[in-house]
């Protein structure tokens, strides 16, 4: 029976605690990479931030505050006062809340005889919600 010189011992034994020592240091690193939560517990390359960044909810900015004046086009519209059609002529009108505006005095039309109507200025709801001028 032959025999191992001591050195020999020492020397597998070195490489076994080598290997284990390795294996040990793999295995500490692998749960690292798991927990960036990326599948096979691979490093996050350039795609993987690409998509964090166009998968990420975007912040949406308030509307804009309504306008202070507003274009009011030509109109035609029945006038239960004047018991007639009248064409009103294009304004400007200016926000005072969400349910008033400031009106400026119009001259309107008549829509069959031409005749100028005096439109007095003053406060009203915003055309979309009145029937008058």
């Amino acid at each position: 029976m032959r025999t191992r010189p001591a050195f020999a011992t020492l020397t597998v034994m070195r490489r076994a605690i080598a290997l284990l020592t390795a294996l040990a240091a793999f295995a500490a690193a692998s749960p690292a990479w798991a927990q960036a939560g990326l599948p096979g517990g691979r490093p996050p390359d350039a795609i993987d931030g690409a998509k964090a960044s166009a998968m990420r909810p975007y912040t949406t900015l308030p509307p804009p505050p309504p306008a202070a004046e507003r274009y009011v086009p030509n109109r035609r519209f029945f006038s239960p006062e004047l018991g007639r059609e009248v064409i009103v002529p294009g304004h400007w009108e200016r926000r005072i809340s969400d349910q008033q505006v400031q009106v400026p005095p119009l001259t309107a039309t008549d829509a069959r005889t031409g005749a100028a109507v005096l439109v007095p200025g003053g406060g009203r709801p915003p055309v979309e919600s009145r029937q008058g001028p």
